[in-house]
């Protein structure tokens, strides 16, 4: 199916649902995004809410439109089968916790060297420092933390309440989409790729206060 973005290839390392679900918007207009998921690890959604096999509702939804790939990171041949397809790819895009594509041997400066047209995307809860940096993080406490929950109780006295609908993972998601399509645009003026960082928390605030 054509789109506005066929033709580019992305390199999807993300799971749960900012990640896919940014990933699946791009795929929808028609980007080449192939999915990567660890051999013993699968992402979360093929567990969560209704399904079978592994295929739930959420998990099919927000992968739809991708196509899959099975790669252990931790081994030199799954990590090398990476490399080679990341120097075929315009976007790479991420979601692990600050420092494990590192450890992985998959970082910025390392795909940087092998494409430098690359757009390298990490997408993380709280931003890649600070004392948060590496902690877990779930849309309920990113909705607390930004003053979500008090905005939707209309009142500081208010009991805060939460949106049911996962807003900051999907307004995090919808953030990095836009930002993967301005980065290629840019990249078509200055023939150079960068590296987008977008964390929930940031995304949430910026939604909030832009006023």
């Amino acid at each position: 199916m054509s789109g506005p973005l066929s033709g580019y290839r992305i390199i999807d390392v993300t799971s749960v649902i900012a990640g896919p679900f940014a990933t699946m918007m791009l795929a929808d207009q028609g980007a080449d995004v192939i999915k990567i998921e660890a051999p013993d690890r699968w992402d979360h959604t093929r567990h969560a809410g209704y399904g079978n096999v592994g295929l739930t509702a959420t998990f099919l939804n927000n992968n739809r439109n991708k196509r899959s790939l099975t790669l252990d990171l931790k081994s030199p041949e799954g990590k090398e089968v990476l490399l080679r397809l990341a120097e075929t790819a315009d976007v790479f895009i991420q979601n692990f916790r600050p420092g494990v594509v590192d450890r992985l041997g998959i970082g910025e400066p390392v795909l940087r060297e092998l494409n430098p047209r690359l757009v390298y995307v990490s997408m993380s809860g709280w931003g890649e420092r600070g004392p948060f940096a590496h902690k877990p993080v779930y849309d309920p406490i990113i909705q607390a933390l930004s003053g979500l929950t008090t905005v939707q109780a209309g009142s500081d006295e208010e009991r805060p309440r939460l949106i049911r609908t996962i807003l900051p993972d999907k307004l995090t998601a919808i953030t990095a989409a836009q930002a993967v399509a301005a980065a290629l645009a840019g990249r078509e003026r200055t023939g150079e790729g960068q590296h987008v960082k977008v964390s929930m928390l940031d995304s949430v605030i910026a939604f909030l206060w832009s006023s």
